[in-house]
This record gives C-alpha cells, sequence and structure tokens, in this order.
C-alpha cells in the first residue's frame, strides 16, 4: 500500500465528509495506515467551518448527505479565498456518466464512486498530491526564471553606474594632468571633482560588495560601541560633498545622551544611504534635518527630513526593493543603484529594529529605530 510521498514532513491532512459512520471509520484507518493526517465529518455544513479552520490539504466528500449535499458544500468551501484551492474529491454510490461529469465540473479533482477498491482509492489520493507537487515545483520554477531574468536586466545596467563615475573621474585627473593650469582655483575645482566621482564610485563598489556578502549570509551584526564623530558624522559630512553644488543645508542635532550599539561599519553604512537619500532629493538650496535621539542604553531614533517632492504612499514599501528608484527630475544625475534603502532595511531590521517612511503631507521623513541592546564586542 502506498504510504505518504513526504515522511520527512509534516503530514499531509485529509477532510473526510461522510455521513456513513462505517465509511468514515474505514476511509480514516485506511488514510493514516498510508501514511496522512486525517479529520473526518457527518455533516456537509459542519465541514465548511472545519475545513476553514484546519485548511486540510485534500478533502474527500460525499455527494448524497442530508441538509448539504456534496455540490453545495464544494460550492460553499470553493466560495471562500482560505479553502478555494484545497484539492477535492468526491465520493458517491452514484454511478452515473452524468453524475461525474457534473462533479468535475463542479471542480472536483477527483471522483470515486463506491463501493472502491482501497488501494485505488489511496493511488489516486498519492496521485493527487505528486500532481500537486509538480505543479508547485513548477510554478516555483518559473517564478524564480522571471525573479532571475528580473534580476539580470537590473544588474546588466548596473555596470553603466560604475562606468560613468569612473569616466568621470579620468576625465578629471587627466585635465589635471594633461593642461598646464595657471590658476590654483581650476586645479582645485578639477581635483575635488576627481575626488568626489571616486567617492561615489567607492561607494557604489561598497554597496555591491556588502550585498554580496548579505545574499551569502555573511553579513556582520555583533555590536560594537558606535563612534559618533566615525561612524555618524563622517558619512554624513562624506555624503555632503558629493552635493556640494545643491548649497544643501545640512542640520544636524544628536543628544548628548546617545549611545548606540551596532556594527560599526554596517551603522555607517546605513546612515550614509538615508543622509544620500534626503540630500539627492532634496531640491537645491533647501536644508536637509538630521536628528539622532537615544532610545534606551545602546538603541537610537535617527529622523532624516528633507523638503523634496515625498515618496508617495503607495511607494513607501516599493522604495525597499532592490534596485527600485524612484523618477524625480532633479535626482537623474544623482542616481546609483537603487541599492541604498534596500540594504538598509535588513540591517536595521536584523539588529531587532526598523527603517520606514513617516507619512508625512509633504517633504520627506524616514526614521530608523534601534531597540537597545549590549554590547557583543567593544
Amino acid at each position: 500500500m502506498s504510504t505518504n510521498t513526504e515522511p520527512s514532513k509534516e503530514p499531509r491532512s485529509i477532510l473526510i465528509v461522510d455521513d456513513e459512520h462505517n465509511i468514515l471509520l474505514g476511509l480514516k484507518r485506511l488514510l493514516e495506515r498510508s501514511g496522512y493526517k486525517v479529520t473526518t465529518c457527518d455533516d456537509g455544513l459542519a465541514s465548511i467551518k472545519i475545513a476553514q479552520e484546519l485548511l486540510p490539504d485534500l478533502i474527500i466528500c460525499d455527494i448524497m448527505m442530508p441538509y448539504l449535499d456534496g455540490f453545495t458544500t464544494r460550492e460553499a468551501i470553493a466560495a471562500n479565498s482560505l479553502t478555494k484551492d484545497i484539492p477535492f474529491i468526491f465520493l458517491t454510490a452514484r454511478t452515473s456518466q452524468l453524475d461525474k461529469v457534473k462533479g468535475l465540473r463542479e471542480g472536483a479533482d477527483d471522483y470515486i464512486t463506491k463501493p472502491f477498491n482501497p488501494l485505488e482509492l489511496v493511488a489516486r489520493v498519492d496521485a493527487i498530491f505528486r500532481r500537486q507537487n509538480r505543479d508547485k515545483q513548477s510554478a516555483i520554477q518559473e517564478i524564480s526564471r522571471r525573479l532571475e531574468l528580473i534580476e539580470a536586466e537590473k544588474i546588466k545596467n548596473n555596470p553603466k553606474e560604475l562606468q560613468m563615475s569612473a569616466k568621470q573621474m579620468l576625465t578629471a585627473l587627466k585635465t589635471v594632468l594633461s593642461e598646464k593650469f595657471t590658476n590654483p582655483d581650476d586645479i582645485e575645482k578639477f581635483t575635488e571633482k576627481s575626488i568626489s566621482q571616486f567617492q561615489r564610485l567607492n561607494f557604489l563598489v561598497n554597496d555591491l560588495v556588502f550585498l554580496n556578502s548579505f545574499d551569502k549570509g555573511d553579513a556582520f551584526y555583533l555590536r560594537q560601541l558606535v563612534d559618533i564623530k566615525n561612524d555618524f558624522m563622517l558619512p554624513i559630512a562624506q555624503r555632503q560633498e558629493l552635493y556640494l553644488e545643491k548649497n544643501l543645508q545640512i542640520n544636524i542635532h544628536v543628544a548628548e545622551d546617545v549611545v548606540i550599539h551596532a556594527p560599526r561599519l554596517e551603522f555607517s553604512q546605513v546612515v550614509g544611504h538615508i543622509a544620500d537619500n534626503a540630500m539627492k532629493f532634496a531640491p537645491p538650496r533647501t536644508s536637509v534635518q538630521i536628528e539622532l535621539l537615544a532610545n534606551g542604553e545602546g538603541g537610537c531614533v535617527l529622523t532624516v527630513l528633507d523638503h523634496g517632492q515625498g515618496i508617495p504612499l503607495e511607494l513607501h514599501e516599493k522604495v525597499f526593493e532592490r534596485y527600485y528608484q524612484v523618477d524625480q527630475d532633479n535626482s537623474h544625475k544623482y542616481e546609483g543603484l537603487g541599492l541604498g534603502l534596500t540594504i538598509s532595511r535588513p540591517i536595521t531590521r536584523s539588529l531587532g529594529g526598523d527603517l520606514v517612511i513617516l507619512p508625512t503631507d509633504r517633504d520627506c521623513k524616514i526614521q530608523l529605530t534601534l531597540p537597545p541592546a549590549h554590547l557583543d564586542m567593544p
């Protein structure tokens, strides 16, 4: 006799509905010996509620029952979003071809007549689960294939961002070296431009390196004592250098009692991305407000506000997807890989915190919260 096809996993569950108690008892024993978990019910109406509560992997239901016949029971189960996809077998003494056709048209996966051969019934049950597994695997493979295509298309565009930064950096350096400037201001201008582009290129490469480590499960999450000057103020200042031409006013407030316990490099990377996001979308000659408050020993609340167009409510979760970039006119020349918030949220959540976009009537306000925590290492 066949057995459950997935012995190493939780047994498949089956709900049997029949008003004949001998049939219920016999089927229960038969299917339990085959490795299935079985629940029985002798009433069609009651079975609808049981199906919603238990969500069995398969329902075997008699057609000729008092109060609520099998067809009506099947119709009610199919009408509920929780149970509509559960495979369904009609079990009945009605042997006419028209009844069988009606059963299959009602959405049944199989139709078994009484009296039935026990081996045949178990084989039919096994076949439904095998088909279900094949369909599931096929769906997973198709989804994976589509995701791979999307990722490949996105990644294909990443070298363009890297190449652009490298090209601009090399052009500026080449200009400094080849032109015989007599004005020191010109030399300083092109040198600063090349340094700025090198910094941008460095940020992009760091993002790809971290993403690779994160995908492999090698990210570093041990709590360290964060240095406010080097791990908070410095990444903000580095990002500000990329947007000097916008003449932004960066207002930073750090509460005196802030003590943060987080992986220093990752925390610095998150702060840099949140600040970069605000500066990227802030209109020229406006301000960016950055506030860092304590949230218990080792925790913090970081809030960053810019006066850009803001992010529509329907995109508040979308912007955290990998490679997604908000399309705003004043940010085209500053676009990166669309990884900043994608990287920042999982880092924050891995530490028990969260990164969210707060609802506002205008502007854009992003808030990072880290809970209190002890040090893992100095």
